[in-house]
């Protein structure tokens, strides 16, 4: 039986990108999707292909998820039509303005904390209450550059990335005995359209290192999109069960292995943001 038989899952930005791979690992591991997202051309196309997938009654539903009066709305057609969910999965997101903070765009600022960080919370807060109280309830937020070391010229990607890793962790306490496991992904640099914004803003704009850090992993394919789809299906699964509140790296952290996952349920510490004093560090896998 695969992992996710008979679980409702929804997936937002889940049309293009990563999320569209979160969405067929999903499907592929026996999951009825629902895919959010705000280009209705994408999810279109992408539905056909869940569809080919799987028979089950996958799905989309047009959503800009920094509208809290859309994602209400969108939690009402959920009950309505699916009663019920196992699985979030918040994907969407945007870089927002490139450059040094004096010079930016400040509405630009505000829109990618919309989107990114408060999308987030909209739909954590308004689709919690629909998940069965009979299983084991999953959610899985997405982080990304900035969350954990600076990121100089992307400061409203990366304080929307921190602020979304931080809200993971207190989510995941508040929560705590009401049988949710709530988790955190760094998906690595994956090649997707996202980037295109570096490209377009330009060397001076981005910073050369990371201007020409992103045209060699544009070059190169960058971090494949199914380690983090993989990694969103173990956290989406009973497999995961007890493992919360956890900040994890999709191409960089062990997170298959036992003494990893052991870590994980164990150490409250491990795996989330805290402060580092005198970097003394020591083996503990």
């Amino acid at each position: 039986m695969s992992s996710l038989t008979s679980k409702t899952i929804i997936v937002t930005g889940g049309s293009v990108g990563i999320g569209f791979a979160v969405a067929k690992k999903c499907a592929e591991e026996g999951a009825t999707i629902i895919i959010a997202a705000r280009n209705h051309k994408d999810l279109s196309k992408a539905l056909i292909q869940l569809k080919e997938i799987s028979k089950k009654a996958h799905n989309f539903y047009p959503l800009d998820i920094s509208s809290i009066e859309e994602v209400k709305d969108f939690s009402k057609w959920i009950k309505h039509t699916y009663h019920e969910i196992h699985g979030l999965v918040n994907c969407a997101g945007i870089y927002g303005p490139i450059g040094k903070t004096p010079t930016i765009n400040l509405k630009l600022f505000q829109e990618a904390i919309n989107i990114n960080f408060l999308g987030t919370l909209f739909m954590c807060s308004l689709l919690t209450p629909l998940f069965n109280n009979n299983q084991r309830k999953k959610i899985v937020n997405f982080s990304g550059g900035g969350a954990a070391t600076p990121f100089p010229n992307y400061s409203a990607y990366a304080t929307s990335k921190v602020a979304i890793v931080r809200f993971t962790e207190n989510l995941a306490l508040e929560l705590l005995n009401d049988n949710f496991d709530i988790n955190c992904i760094a998906p690595g640099f994956v090649a997707t359209r996202i980037h295109k914004a570096t490209l377009e803003s330009g060397e001076e704009a981005a910073g050369t290192s990371f201007f020409e850090g992103t045209k060699k992993q544009l070059e190169s394919g960058g971090v494949p999109p199914e380690k983090a789809a993989d990694l969103a299906a173990f956290l989406l699964s009973g497999k995961s069960d007890g493992i919360s509140g956890k900040f994890i790296s999709a191409p960089w952290d062990p997170w298959q292995e036992q003494s990893f996952q052991s870590l994980l349920r164990s150490d409250s510490d491990f795996a989330t943001l805290r402060r580092i004093d005198n970097k003394i560090y020591f083996k503990k896998i």
